[in-house]
């Protein structure tokens, strides 16, 4: 899921497209700062606008944006309830490719509002059509029964890890060369460190599963709701890649072509973005044209944080020749 490259902002391409009578300007973000890349423009009660676009390795808006401008839409409309509400949970569909020169607008509904509960549906629009609805619910915490899985056993501290840009020149050598740019960029807003290296880089016939370390830069400091809408952002990065890993795919021959087709998340306590996040995944089918992924995501300390579901479809894309 390549970003877009870095650009200064008087080289910043932009675009315009006509919504509603109005000519909206939309830019190609820089990767520096996800708040900024996730902040949206209101235009009205419950309806919100971008002004930033992420492209993708298909040439289209990157599906962790929609999903978490949507996710950021949502919390907009909850912000004025007397009680804290944090998001629980979401359930999203991928309806088309979101054109990556074009502003996305956001309109949500205020499903329901209950003692403690709240639910929102947001639909994506572009050039007047959906190309992405999501439910979410909100919940004000209150006391309950507490237990949750262990940070799996024998996973190395980060610190004791490389990143990409160390490991691309040992174990990259398949890899388009967009790729390796990519990787190498010190500009990158994630980092990411994998605990094992050569299911990252490589296709593999051992279990389809594979853990990273991840982390944000860019979000110290920012509140708790941007925290979660990273979060939403950061859970499409590598997840549907975990259900190619049984398949040998020659680096000569076709790679796969990947692309969301739903996305559901459970956020299970607080997080801070810039701080290391295990995200242990794997993938327990694929079929059909379409793969399975799940994982779970762990704070260094251990706290479960939230669990993330997607299912994608998996194509061989021919090699250019």
């Amino acid at each position: 899921m390549r970003h877009s490259k870095n650009l200064s902002t008087n080289s910043r391409s932009n675009e315009t497209a006509c919504i509603g009578g109005n000519v909206a300007p939309v830019s190609n973000w820089d990767g520096s700062n996800v708040p900024d890349l996730l902040a949206l423009e209101r235009l009205d009660r419950d309806l919100f606008r971008n002004r930033i676009n992420q492209s993708n390795a298909n040439n289209a808006l990157f599906g962790g944006q929609v999903l978490a401008q949507s996710l950021t839409a949502a919390m907009h409309t909850v912000e004025s309830q007397p009680d804290a509400r944090a998001v629980h949970s979401l359930h999203g569909y991928f309806l088309r490719a979101g054109l990556a020169h074009v502003p996305v607008i956001f309109q949500v509904d205020r499903t329901r509002d209950g003692g403690r509960f709240s639910t929102r549906r947001v639909i994506a629009i572009q050039n007047g059509e959906p190309i992405f609805h999501m439910e979410c619910g909100f919940h004000a915490a209150e006391d309950g029964f507490d237990h949750q899985f262990e940070l799996p056993a024998g996973t190395p501290d980060p610190d004791s890890l490389r990143g990409l840009a160390e490991l691309v020149d040992e174990f990259g050598d398949s890899m388009p060369n967009w790729l390796h740019e990519r990787l190498r960029d010190p500009q990158q807003p994630v980092e990411a460190r994998p605990v094992h290296p050569e299911h990252f880089f490589h296709s593999t016939k051992q279990n389809a599963r594979r853990s990273i370390w991840m982390r944000v830069p860019s979000g110290a400091g920012a509140s708790a709701t941007e925290q979660a809408a990273m979060l939403a952002w950061i859970s499409d990065h590598w997840l549907s890649g975990t259900a190619v890993l049984p398949h040998v795919l020659p680096a000569s021959g076709p790679d796969p072509f990947i692309a969301s087709l739903d996305h559901a998340m459970w956020f299970h306590r607080p997080v801070q973005m810039e701080e290391w996040l295990l995200f242990d995944t794997e993938s327990p089918s694929a079929q059909s044209g379409r793969g399975l992924s799940r994982g779970l995501i762990f704070a260094r300390d251990g706290a479960l944080v939230a669990s993330v579901a997607q299912e994608a479809l998996l194509r061989r894309r021919r090699a250019a020749k």
